[in-house]
C-alpha cells in the first residue's frame, strides 16, 4: 500500500471519527433543548454533569459512561444568555512526544491521536481555550525540543482537530526562534482557525482575541512573567519587557488592567486572562501569585484567570465570586521523563493535567459570571502520548493504580472551590 493511499485512509478514518463526536454533541444538544426549566440558574445546574463521589474506588467502567458537557440554550430572545468554557493545561511537545505523532501510516506529524479521549469534552464546550508553551517550525526543517523548543507545525492541525477555539501563545519559551517563531507559530495557528492571544510582530496585531459565546463578548488576554530567549533567539535569560514591548504580553497588573480596561471599552462583557507563572514544579501558588490574584480578581475588568507555567497543578482560589486556576499542569507533555530524556527534578504529577470546566451567564445585578464550575482530571498515557480523562477511556494496557493516583494527587491539590465532574452511566 502506497504512503498516499495510507495517508487518505488516515485522514477518512479521523474525519469519520469527528462526524460522529458532532453528531453526538448535536443530538445531546436537542434533547435538551425541548426542557422546561424555570430559570438559567437551575438549567446550569441541573445539567448531566455530575459532582463526584468521595469514594476509594477507582472511577467506573468508561464503556458505560455518556460524556455530558453542552450548555442549555435559552429557548427565546427572553432568557438569560449563557455559554460554556473550558480551558486545559500546557501543551509541552518534548522529542518522544512528536515521535510518536510520527509514527503513525500518514505522511508528516498527526498529534491527533493524542487528543482522541478529550476531543469530545473539548468540542462539547461552547469556547475552548488551550495553552501552547513550544513555538510551531515554520517548515520542520529545523526541530528542536530541549531546551530551547521549535515543534512540528502540525500540531495546529491536531489543536483545530480536537475542538480548540483560541490559545494563549504568551510563555517562557515563545522567543526561542526570535520573531521568526513567532511569526510561524501565529500563522500556522490561525491558517487552521485558531485564534491567538499573548504576541504580536506588529503593533497593530497586539490585542486580545475575541469570541461571541451564546452571544455575550469575550475577550481573552494572554501574558508571561518570565523569558528564556530574547528577539534575536539568543537563549540564557532575557529581561521583560521586550523591546518592542508587543512581541510579548509582560505579566504587570498595570499592564493587564489597562488592556482589559481597553477590551470592555471595545465591548467585552466577560475577559479571561491567561497568566504564564509561578515556581516550576511547585504546587504551592506563591506569595506574588496570590497578590496579583487579589490584584486582578478585585477589580471589575477582570472576570477569569487561568494559569500554566509551574508545570503542575496548583490549588484553585475564589475571591468575590470569581476564580482563578493558577496551574492546571501539563496537558501534553513526555514529564517526568524516562530512561530516555531523564527529568531528575520533575515530580510524578508532571504528568498530571486537568480540564477546568465554567458556566457562564448573565446574573441578575446585570452583570456576567461564573454559575458553576468543575474540573476533569487528566494523565498522560506516554506509552502512546494520549491524553487521558481520568473516569472515562482509561487504556485496558494500563494499571489502574497509576491512573487512580494521579486522581488522588489532582483531587488533593485543586481545593473545594472546584467541584469534580465525572461522566453519568
Amino acid at each position: 500500500m502506497s504512503k498516499v493511499t495510507r495517508e487518505r485512509e488516515s485522514q477518512v478514518a479521523w474525519r469519520l471519527t469527528q462526524v460522529t463526536i458532532l453528531a453526538f454533541i448535536t443530538i445531546f444538544i436537542l434533547s435538551i433543548t425541548d426542557k422546561d426549566l424555570d430559570d438559567t440558574s437551575s438549567q446550569i445546574r441541573d445539567s448531566n454533569l455530575v459532582e463526584a463521589q468521595t469514594s476509594n474506588e477507582p472511577s467506573d467502567d468508561p464503556s458505560e459512561m455518556e460524556l455530558v458537557t453542552s450548555s442549555s440554550f435559552p429557548e427565546n430572545s427572553n432568557d438569560l444568555r449563557t455559554f460554556t468554557f473550558v480551558a486545559t493545561g500546557e501543551l509541552l511537545i518534548h522529542e518522544f512526544v512528536a515521535d510518536s505523532a510520527n509514527s503513525y501510516d500518514s505522511t508528516g506529524f498527526d498529534f491527533s491521536p493524542m487528543f482522541r479521549k478529550v476531543a469530545p469534552i473539548i468540542l462539547g464546550a461552547d469556547l475552548a481555550i488551550c495553552h501552547l508553551e513550544t513555538p510551531l517550525s515554520p517548515d520542520n526543517s529545523v526541530l528542536n525540543y530541549y531546551p530551547t523548543f521549535q515543534v512540528p507545525y502540525e500540531l495546529a492541525l491536531a489543536i483545530k482537530w480536537a475542538g480548540y477555539d483560541g490559545c494563549s501563545i504568551a510563555s517562557n519559551h515563545l522567543l526561542d526562534n526570535g520573531v521568526e517563531g513567532i511569526k510561524a507559530t501565529i500563522s500556522h495557528l490561525e491558517n487552521s482557525g485558531i485564534k491567538t492571544s499573548g504576541g504580536a510582530t506588529q503593533l497593530e496585531d497586539s490585542k486580545p482575541s475575541w469570541f461571541t459565546p451564546g452571544g455575550i463578548s469575550v475577550a481573552h488576554l494572554s501574558y508571561t512573567d518570565l523569558m528564556n530567549c530574547d528577539i534575536s533567539g539568543t537563549c540564557g535569560g532575557a529581561s521583560l519587557p521586550l523591546d518592542p514591548p508587543w512581541l510579548v504580553n509582560h505579566l504587570e497588573v498595570k499592564k493587564i488592567l489597562d488592556d482589559a480596561d481597553s477590551a470592555v471599552k471595545d465591548g467585552a462583557e466577560f475577559v479571561i486572562a491567561s497568566l504564564h507563572w509561578g515556581e516550576a514544579y511547585s504546587s504551592e501558588i506563591s506569595d506574588s501569585q496570590q497578590k496579583i490574584i487579589a490584584e486582578l480578581l478585585s477589580s471589575d475588568l477582570i472576570d477569569l484567570i487561568i494559569g500554566h507555567g509551574t508545570h503542575v497543578i496548583q490549588p484553585v482560589i475564589k475571591l468575590s465570586n470569581k476564580y482563578a486556576v493558577p496551574g492546571m499542569g501539563n496537558f501534553l507533555s513526555n514529564q517526568p521523563g524516562d530512561e530516555r530524556r531523564s527529568c531528575s527534578q520533575c515530580p510524578p504529577s508532571t504528568q498530571d493535567g486537568m480540564i477546568a470546566w465554567f458556566s457562564i451567564s448573565d446574573l441578575s445585578d446585570g452583570n456576567i459570571g461564573v454559575v458553576d464550575a468543575g474540573y476533569v482530571p487528566t494523565w498522560v498515557d506516554r506509552s502512546t502520548y494520549e491524553i487521558t480523562p481520568i473516569g472515562i477511556g482509561e487504556p485496558d494496557t494500563l494499571s489502574l493504580d497509576e491512573v487512580r493516583k494521579s486522581e488522588l494527587r489532582t483531587d488533593g491539590v485543586i481545593g473545594t472551590d472546584l467541584r469534580k465532574l465525572v461522566f453519568e452511566n
